[in-house]
Parts: C-alpha cells; structure tokens; sequence
C-alpha cells in the first residue's frame, strides 16, 4: 500500500473518530441538557400542583370554625338529633352552595354511620329522616386515622364513587371526648383546569389501570383515552400516537394513607417541532458527509502532488538496488523511510505537546473561569453600620476551594454569619460549595433561627448525595439592637470570643455534625450577648493546620496568642492573623484554604 494511501485512510479514521466522538459528546450533552430540563420541569409541575391544592386545602380549612364553633350544631350533634343538627346548619350549606368550585360536608358518626351530608338529598321536606347510605368520603379507615392522629387531617382522600376528592378531616369534641368526625371536601376533578391555566398545557388525570379519568382537553383526551403509556413513577416521556408526537409529564398523586391514587398528566402535541428538529438533524448529518468528501478528495489530490519528488527518490534506490550504477548516486545515504518515520515520530510529537498545552490552558482558563465565578459567589463587599463592624478574608489553596463565609440580613432585622469548609478540595468541592452556600442563603430566609436553619439545609444537601461530600457550618445570627449572639454549629471549629480586655475564649460547642452526612439530624443553639468594644473571629481549620518547613502545626495555642495581642479592629484583625500564619509557614506551601470572619461589636445605634 502507498504511503500516501495510508496517510489518506489515516486522516479519514482520525476524522471519523474525531467527528464520531463530537457527535457522541454532543448527544451526551443534549441528553443531559434534556434530563436537567425534565427534573426542573416537573419540578415547576409539582410547585404549581401543590401550591393550588395548598391554597384549596386552606380555604376549605377557614371553614372549620363556622363548624367548631356552632354551639347550636354540637349539641344536636351530641344529642344525636339530625334534624336540629342540619336546621343549626342552614346558612353554613348556603355559604357552601356559593363556593366555587362546590364545597361539600359530612359528618359521620364514631361507628361510621352517616350523620349529615350536602352530596346526598339524605333529608325528606317533612321530617329530615336519615337516608342508610354510607358516608361519601368518612370511611372507617378515615375515621379511625383522624382519631388516632386527634388534629386536622388534609390531603387527598377516595370518595366512595371511585373518585377522590381534596378534603381536610377534623373531630368533633365535646367535655367527654370526641362524638363525631367532619370533612370538607371537593372534587379534585375540579384543579385540573386551574393547575392546566397556570402549566399553559392540557392536563389529565389517569387512574393507576393505566386509563385516563378526566381532563381539560375533551379531543385530545377522546384521541389518547386507550392509547396512552401507564405512568408510575416522576418522568416525561415523548410519546407517538397515530403520526403525531406527544411530549407527556406524569406526576403521581398520593392520598392521606400515602398511596397512589392517580397520576397528573400534561400532554403537548410537538409534532412539528419534532420534525424540525429531525430534519435540521439530517441536514447537519448530511452536511458533515459532503464536508468530509470533498476535504478527503482534496487530500488525495494534494497528497499525489506532494508526494511526486518522493517516487522519484524511490526510483533512485530502485535502481541502485539492481546494481544500475548509471543512476546518480546520493550525496548521503538516507534512508528514506526512516527520515519519513523519523518525521512522523516527530509530528506527532509536537502535535502531542501541542494537544497537552492546549489542554493545560483550556485547564487553566477553565479554573480561572471557575475562581472568578467562586469569588463572585462571596459577598461583594462589606456592610456599613454603626452597630457592628464586619471583614473577611479567603486565600484559596488552589485555584478554586472549598471554603465559603457569608453574611446576609434577615428578615426580623438579625444578621444571618456563616463560615463553613467542605470536605475535599478541587472542582468537586467547590461545585458543592457553591450548592451549599446557595442553601444556606435561601434556607436562612425563611428559617433564620441557626438550629432549625441548619437542619433543613442538612435534609437538603444529605438528599441524594450520591458524592458523599459534606460540610463543616458555623452559623450565627446578630441582634444588632441588643448584641444578642445565637449560633448552631456543624462540625466546625468554634469562634474565638475576643472581650474589651483582650481576654480570648473559644465558643462552647454545641455538639452538632458536619452537614451532608446523615438526614434527620438536630442542631442545638447557644448565645451570649455582645457589649460594645467585643469581637467574634470565625475561622477554618486551614488556619491552625498550617505547617511550616518542620511540620509543626501552628495550632490554636498559637492562634489565641496572636488574638490576645491583635487590635480590635476587624480588618486589622484578620492582617495580624494572616500574617502570623504566613511568618510561621517561613515559605511552606499551604496545605488547606485559609478564611478567616471579624466581628466587631459597637453597640446599638444611638436613636
């Protein structure tokens, strides 16, 4: 085989695999692009779902006291007069008739006998006289959970005709204990077009058999109704029914006693969307195809060309090979084959060194990208308040770290402080920084008190950690008014208390674990209060863990001496520490990230 024939199939393989690996890379991109877009889809799904049932379920609770409340009703109730009871209940049913959607109410008995319902005609014009049905939503299970749980039941609940219903479920109790179980309900049936309005798509219930029950858009469901896929579990599927394309989104629904009961659908006709996609698919393939014929045609042509001196150089060796003086003789003797070998070698060489350079820059502006988007993630600057004084300071081990402060106001008026190392170093570290920094924030918004802050962050990041990464938080929050100081701490090393007489004193423990690691776990609060002149230095254990060209550890010994010395001020503050741990390294490399946290307290503001 000519050498330019295997050059020519050379450079097509490597281009094959080159463009079959970018192709693949891409796929895998989409893919992900696509399962991120699911998750965060039906994520929106399930918000939006329950934030309508949330608000159908507490306005079906705001009418648990016109019950309750009805002394009239109680003690017909007591009294087991169903006649007194529905007359005590007249305006309450005329209230519930102008709901819309329509409110219904029943109430049963502890033995599961219907008492009172508005689903059912259960009352004749004369006497009122109970009508033997079963109760439409208080079976016994029902009723036995409402008791054994003695408070307001909510959620979806099986009405007796194959349906479900929204209901909250509540005891009725005299001085005795209770005499009777109430629930006001509505047919789930009717969220479906509200839950469709907000999503902007046709929404269906399906029953677990696979079926579809109800929906908001009667063609397309007549079209799908025996057609559709059986949902289980959370999933969006592309779906192909009769040459159209359906994008389908199931969200199962679970009742009070937590099993499936139905599965919300969302159903999009993508049809042409699809097509377009495949056919711009096609022509991009097709594209690639035209594009590597012609530069492999151009590569054979320009390779003859290239290669004609060279024949003529074999024509040489040739001759001398079958002893044809006549040929003229090499000024020197190369082998041809080697120096082209030799050539290759080192092509390829370059070419390798140029691959791992571009690769190491890529790297590097890849970490630089990512150290700038880490920064950006810290606060931008520091506040300005005559209450407290506040600086912080993180050098990195490497390009990018783990170790995280912040400080946020609250609602109540606190400052929220937080300092926290996550566990190993590099991207994966800083990725699940920047997860945890990202709930923290948001957590402590809503629940600022630290005990309770910190353990629905440790539900969320313990959540699916399939890395196994955890962290190290301190989080406190300032009373800026009374110096107030509470704080909750997981796995972290304690803050140093600095008083107006220098006196230093870490902060007592409080016994919590690192965050990531198990779900369930509680976190203890302590506080002390702050007086004007005082300081909270917040720090990692990078600081005390650095070495220096003996190995010895510049401890916290070391670290409560140079705050015994420092002054007051914060930025000074944090100075003296870096430049303690910095003199004892004596140019040892660092080991771990460093970030320290002041806190100055000045008093409350005056006025």
């Amino acid at each position: 085989m000519k050498l330019r024939t295997r050059i020519t199939l050379s450079v097509t393989l490597s281009f094959v695999i080159v463009a079959g690996s970018l192709v693949l890379e891409g796929r895998l991109r989409e893919w992900e692009a696509e399962r991120r877009y699911q998750d965060v889809l039906l994520t929106g799904y399930q918000n939006t779902w329950n934030g309508i049932a949330s608000a159908e379920l507490q306005r079906l609770a705001a009418l648990i006291p016109a019950i309750t409340r009805n002394g009239e009703a109680l003690r017909a109730l007591a009294q087991r007069d169903q006649t007194g009871y529905a007359q005590s209940l007249v305006e309450f049913r005329a209230s519930l008739q102008a709901n819309s959607p329509l409110i219904s109410f029943e109430t049963a008995i502890l033995n599961g006998e219907l008492f009172f319902s508005t689903e059912r005609d259960i009352f004749s014009p004369s006497g009122f006289a109970l009508d033997l049905e079963t109760p439409h939503v208080l079976s016994p299970r029902l009723i036995d959970a409402t008791l054994r749980a003695d408070k307001t039941l909510l959620g979806i609940v099986p009405l007796n005709d194959d349906h479900y219903g929204l209901a909250v479920v509540f005891p009725l109790l005299d001085r005795t204990g209770p005499t009777a179980v109430s629930a006001l309900y509505l047919h789930i049936d009717h969220l479906l077009p509200a839950f469709a309005a907000s999503v902007n798509a046709p929404a269906f219930f399906q029953h677990p058999n696979g079926s579809l029950d109800q929906g908001t858009d009667p063609t397309l469901w007549r079209r799908l109704a025996t057609q559709l896929t059986r949902y289980h579990n959370r999933q969006v599927r592309t779906e192909y029914y009769g040459g159209q394309v359906y994008t389908v989104a199931g969200l199962p629904l679970q009742d009070l006693f937590g099993q499936e009961v139905a599965i919300l659908l969302t159903i999009e006709d993508i049809t042409t969307v699809y097509w377009r996609n495949m056919l711009l698919d096609i022509l991009s393939h097709g594209g690639v195809i035209v594009v590597l014929a012609l530069f492999l045609g151009g590569l054979h042509w320009s390779l003859r060309r290239t290669f004609r001196p060279l024949n003529q150089v074999i024509g040489v060796l040739n001759a001398l090979a079958r002893g044809d003086t006549r040929m003229p003789k090499l000024a020197a003797n190369p082998s041809r084959d080697d120096e082209i070998g030799r050539l290759a070698n080192t092509v390829e060489q370059f070419h390798q060194a140029q691959v791992a350079r571009s690769q190491l820059a890529s790297l590097r502006q890849e970490l630089h990208i990512a150290a700038n988007i880490q920064r950006s993630l810290l606060p931008a600057c520091f506040p300005e308040r005559a209450e407290f004084d506040l600086f912080a300071e993180l050098r990195p081990f490497g390009e990018i770290g783990g170790d995280f402060y912040d400080f946020f106001d609250l609602p109540d008026g606190r400052l929220g402080l937080v300092i926290a190392d996550v566990s190993d170093k590099g991207v994966a570290a800083a990725l699940f920084m920047a997860v945890a920094r990202t709930v923290i924030h948001a957590v402590a918004q809503i629940v600022p008190d630290p005990g309770p802050c910190l353990e629905q962050v440790n539900a969320l990041l313990s959540e699916d950690n399939a890395t196994a990464m955890f962290v190290t938080v301190f989080y406190g929050t300032l009373d800026p008014a009374s110096g107030e100081f509470r704080y909750a701490n997981a796995g972290h090393n304690p803050p140093y208390h600095i008083a107006t007489d220098h006196r230093t004193t870490a902060l007592p423990l409080t016994g919590g674990m690192a965050l990531g690691i198990i779900e369930g776990l509680s976190f203890t609060e302590r506080h002390l209060v702050l007086h004007p002149g005082e300081c909270l230095l917040f720090y990692t254990d990078g600081v005390t863990e650095s070495v220096n060209l003996h190995s010895e550890e510049f401890t916290t010994g070391r670290l409560e001496a140079v705050l015994s010395l420092a002054p007051p001020d914060t930025r000074a503050l944090i100075t003296a520490v870096m430049d303690a741990v910095q003199t004892f390294a004596a140019g040892a490399p660092p080991a771990d990230d460093l970030t320290l946290l002041a806190l100055a307290y000045r008093g409350p503001c005056p006025g």
